[in-house]
């Protein structure tokens, strides 16, 4: 089994809280670290995983869209946007 994870922005609707779109981000743990330097980690997540899910403000959503895969018109009114963390493991791949 191959281990991938993928990391993306969800936005979620204030209205309902029920997610809207996801976006997906090509950056690692470490360079979120780096780029977002005001981020807070939760206490039992790590700096070299980051799987938690965080809500995000609009200097932030700014700072990661370098790292987006498609374009992110965020709208601060109408959602909320979170960074996320799925695990992509491929398990019908052959090892």
């Amino acid at each position: 089994m191959k281990y991938k994870i993928q990391r993306a922005i969800e936005e979620y609707s204030i209205d309902d809280g029920y997610i809207h779109k996801d976006y997906p981000l090509t950056i690692t743990a470490e360079e979120i670290i780096h780029v977002l330097d005001d981020f807070v980690l939760n206490e039992d997540d790590d700096e070299n995983e980051i799987y938690d899910q965080y809500e995000l403000t609009m200097e932030q959503v700014e700072k990661l869209k370098p790292f987006l895969e498609n374009n992110l018109n965020e709208d601060f009114d109408q959602y909320l946007y979170q960074l996320a963390c799925y695990d992509q493991s491929d398990s019908d791949e052959s090892e």
